[in-house]
């Protein structure tokens, strides 16, 4: 009974955040930049958090948050470090996560597990909504299987 009771909660959560994320008004979102240590920032925005390696040898991110939130990303980067974004690891396929490939894709290297790449590759349905597949060019081309 318990587990079907948190299982119950934890679909309903998912289903919620879904739904508000989809109706969110993202030009009120601010990207805030904040240091981990020594070269490693967080970029709190909309969704999954970003990790970002900034060095003299360009930008590492990981995730990249939703798609019209990519200009704003862009210059939170900017801010940290001028040079290249260089490469983008994603943790998994969800649209928090891997949104403003199909706009940062084109310009470095997308690095993510096999599975990420098929999910975003195919349609996928979750919790009775159907996903899209992504463009190409939000596809990963470095791919890994082993964690």
């Amino acid at each position: 009974m318990k587990r079907t009771l948190s299982i119950a909660c934890f679909s309903f959560l998912v289903v919620s955040v879904g739904q508000v994320m989809a109706q969110q008004d993202f030009s009120k979102v601010e990207i805030k930049a904040t240091r981990v240590a020594g070269n490693i920032y967080m970029l709190e925005g909309s969704g999954g958090n970003i990790g970002a390696s900034v060095g003299p040898d360009g930008i590492l991110i990981v995730d990249d948050q939703f798609a019209p939130l990519a200009d704003k990303i862009r210059a939170a980067l900017k801010g940290l470090n001028p040079g290249q974004l260089k490469f983008i690891l994603n943790t998994h396929w969800h649209g928090d996560h891997t949104g403003s490939n199909k706009v940062f894709g084109p310009e470095a290297p997308i690095i993510a597990h096999t599975n990420v790449r098929k999910r975003l590759m195919t349609e996928q349905k979750i919790f009775g909504r159907t996903v899209p597949p992504e463009p190409k060019e939000a596809w990963p081309v470095i791919t890994f299987d082993a964690s």
